[in-house]
């Protein structure tokens, strides 16, 4: 993958951290009772694997613990 998110070519373990920030985003609408993190929820899981490393970074996630 090239562009913002190389990180010394280092691999992640996208299916994690779909299920994570789905989890997150999921557990947000629930507790906020609204539509919100649902949306978000349908953005992870509908993105490529450099969009799903944009909203990570977005939402402050530490991506270390994703890498391979």
């Amino acid at each position: 993958m090239f562009g913002l998110f190389d990180d010394d070519n280092k691999e992640y373990d996208y299916k994690r951290l779909r299920r994570d920030l789905a989890d997150d985003f999921g557990a947000q609408g629930a507790a906020f009772s609204g539509g919100f993190g649902f949306f978000e929820m349908m953005e992870v899981e509908g993105a490529s694997n450099e969009e799903l490393l944009r909203i990570a970074k977005r939402e402050g996630v530490d991506l270390r613990k994703y890498r391979k």
